[in-house]
């Protein structure tokens, strides 16, 4: 009896990057698993893409499906591919980015093994900055089996280097409408939910490094737009955390430092309600587990100088501790 292979849905955002979707796009039909239907989500593009797109459709109609929405941003732009994907499994693809051809029959394969596994991931290319040589990035050539508290300090992967099954992107609802710091808080509510993931120890793809802006990721530096995104996806995680009773001290001692540097980002940037909700965030998560919290004396600067002025003396301190303390005797340490 022939059994039909489960189908992968890779759905792309696509934001006036007329020349390198094509690229992401020849990497996912050129894979040794054919069972794929690619969705491109043109978020609003104002240069060629939109042509460029059209023609790919054109030259793929059976593989490839169009969709477009006004410029929202990569996690809305996610959402609506999902609407339209069809796939059991889910591979999320910036534009800039590239698989390598055995990627989904590896992936696939591991989850067929592995049916305890929601998500799979494998190894990550990326350029070396000092030796401009491909290494593994981030966390990739480790094994991760908990998604959560492990991405609770930094993000382990990129986004296209896991596989998801579909049910497990049912169960974590749609990406936040956020414009950097989505894909984190993303798997990090799938790690809440208890999501384990398998590992192919075997690089299957690249992230591309180039002179544009990346698909994702804070290349636009902390603009204020982009600092309350951040904060937002922090509150989320840190509301989830609440509500499923996620409140030791072993998940919040860096979580709480990460919430206070959030405040002092926002205040500085003049977002004073998100800037006073993250003080308060800060103040929860070490009352919770009774230390002693680091915003106190914050406090007290900001009601004489108030947010900017207390952010930059606050920063200063902060630089000549770090300098005290590096002088100082390893027994002191």
């Amino acid at each position: 009896m022939v059994h039909e292979m489960e189908l992968v849905t890779t759905i792309i955002p696509v934001f006036n990057r007329a020349e390198m979707v094509c690229d992401a796009v020849k990497s996912v039909l050129a894979q040794t698993y054919t069972a794929i239907e690619v969705v491109l989500v043109d978020d609003g593009s104002t240069d060629n893409t939109p042509n460029t797109l059209r023609r790919l459709q054109q030259q793929h109609p059976t593989r490839i499906k169009l969709v477009r929405q006004d410029n929202a941003g990569p996690g809305a732009a996610r959402n609506k591919g999902f609407q339209v994907a069809t796939g059991d499994y889910i591979q999320y693809l910036d534009s800039d980015d590239l698989l390598h051809p055995e990627k989904f029959e590896k992936q696939v394969a591991a989850l067929k093994t592995s049916p305890q596994c929601g998500v799979c991931y494998c190894i990550t290319l990326r350029t070396d900055p000092k030796t401009k040589q491909l290494v593994p990035w981030a966390r990739t050539a480790e094994q991760i089996d908990n998604i959560f508290p492990s991405f609770l300090p930094k993000r382990g992967w990129a986004t296209l280097t896991p596989l998801w099954r579909r049910s497990v992107c049912d169960a974590i609802g749609p990406w936040k409408p956020y414009r950097v710091m989505e894909d984190w808080e993303h798997d990090l509510r799938a790690g809440i939910l208890g999501v384990k993931s398998v590992h192919v120890p075997e690089a299957l793809c690249t992230v591309v490094d180039h002179d544009q802006n990346r698909a994702s990721g804070m290349n636009e530096g902390f603009t204020p737009e982009r600092v309350r995104d951040f904060f937002r996806a922090h509150e989320s995680i840190w509301n989830i955390m609440k509500k499923n009773g996620l409140t030791d001290w072993s998940y919040l001692q860096q979580f709480s430092r990460t919430m206070f540097w959030v405040a002092r980002m926002c205040g500085e940037r003049a977002l004073k309600q998100e800037a006073e909700a993250a003080l308060q965030y800060t103040e929860e998560m070490t009352t919770l587990n009774q230390q002693l919290s680091p915003t106190r004396r914050f406090r007290q600067l900001k009601s004489v100088l108030g947010w900017r002025a207390s952010v930059w003396v606050a920063e200063l301190l902060s630089k000549v501790r770090s300098m005290t303390s590096r002088k100082q005797p390893a027994y002191y340490e």
